[in-house]
């Protein structure tokens, strides 16, 4: 029975700075000003704010390190305790725990989101802290199905919900499918495998085609030296760090997606709302959840070099089959919309 007393939210999130989980509660933060009369966002690590929040959002810097975490949870309990919100939702593994304990402390039901992959390995001391506060939460939200099931044979919680994340609101209607270009999205590391999609690339040598490779990290001079090495310069493009996706997706018509690890893969989902064709291993989690193999993209066993090689190359030669990817892949805008999820966000928290 939906619980109609509720008219206000914290959400609690280490920052706002630039990131997948950050973004997903910018957009929330917005969108549930539609049902709510107070929307609290509580930062616990930073007051640098690189997302667009509407003015009605009030958002509580902590600036704290995560350290100490025993003075920033007596931090977040005398800042929950002063503003007194109905509903509190964690957003940090890591934190989630002393979110828990500073909510129920103040009487004040708690759900908690976990964002990292469901595979991921954990310390034992952050295992513990899991296992002893997690059953005080109202509720877990999970981002894929993987995420739900793992989660259930842990038996951390009995009240196990899975919400996806929003999509961007895209406005272009265009169909790019002619346009001779491979875009890839993502952070610079040995997770996000780019290096294994240049190889493919390159192994199959169509000169006509150019890889684009937007993101910054780690990784960079290894993948800057296997470009030089096999002279690839004139075709593969590493151009950093980029703000404006929606820039960089129109410069392509097939987005490609080599991760070995997600918590949610929301840089998959942007490409197919835009909409790009799109190939992507098949990695832990919610690639599945969001491709449907030759329906509305590719979806590749995980590591299966050869066959990632042969679908990317059809791909490639086929713009007819580019288009009918395009056109399927664009429904998840409705699915995945904003209003969409945040009303499922807020009958979950109310319910």
């Amino acid at each position: 029975m939906k619980n109609n007393n509720i008219d206000s939210i914290c959400i609690v999130v280490p920052s706002l700075q630039k990131g997948g989980m950050e973004r997903v509660v910018s957009l929330l933060g917005n969108n549930l000003l539609v049902y709510l009369k107070n929307v609290y966002i509580i930062t616990l690590t930073s007051d640098k704010v690189e997302y667009e929040i509407d003015t009605r959002v009030n958002i509580i810097h902590l600036n704290r390190s995560l350290k100490n975490r025993v003075l920033l949870s007596y931090q977040l309990f005398k800042a929950l305790r002063d503003i007194r919100p109905k509903v509190i939702v964690g957003f940090s593994e890591v934190f989630n725990p002393f979110t828990i304990v500073a909510g129920k402390l103040n009487g004040i039901s708690v759900f908690v989101s976990d964002r990292s992959s469901p595979v991921i390995k954990y310390s034992f001391r952050d295992y513990i802290l899991k296992k002893l506060t997690y059953p005080l939460s109202k509720g877990i939200i999970a981002q894929t199905d993987l995420a739900k099931r793992t989660l259930q044979i842990k038996k951390l919680n009995s009240n196990i919900s899975i919400l996806p994340n929003p999509v961007s609101a895209f406005n272009n209607t265009d169909f790019n499918f002619e346009i001779k270009r491979i875009i890839s999205v993502g952070r610079l590391t040995k997770t996000k495998n780019q290096l294994e999609l240049i190889k493919i690339f390159k192994e199959i040598n169509n000169p006509e085609w150019e890889l684009l490779i937007v993101g910054e990290g780690k990784n960079r001079v290894e993948l800057e030296r296997f470009i030089s090495d096999n002279k690839l310069g004139y075709s593969v493009k590493m151009v950093g760090k980029k703000d404006n996706i929606e820039k960089q997706l129109s410069k392509a018509s097939i987005f490609a997606f080599t991760s070995l690890s997600e918590g949610f893969p929301n840089v998959v989902l942007e490409a197919m709302a835009f909409p790009l064709a799109t190939i992507a291993y098949d990695c832990p989690a919610g690639v599945s959840d969001l491709i449907e193999n030759r329906v509305n993209g590719y979806l590749i066993p995980l590591n299966d070099f050869g066959l990632y090689k042969k679908e990317l190359k059809f791909l490639m030669n086929n713009h007819e089959e580019r288009l009918r990817i395009m056109k399927n892949a664009i429904k998840v805008r409705e699915k995945y919309s904003q209003s969409i999820i945040t009303k499922r966000f807020y009958d979950l928290i109310t319910g």
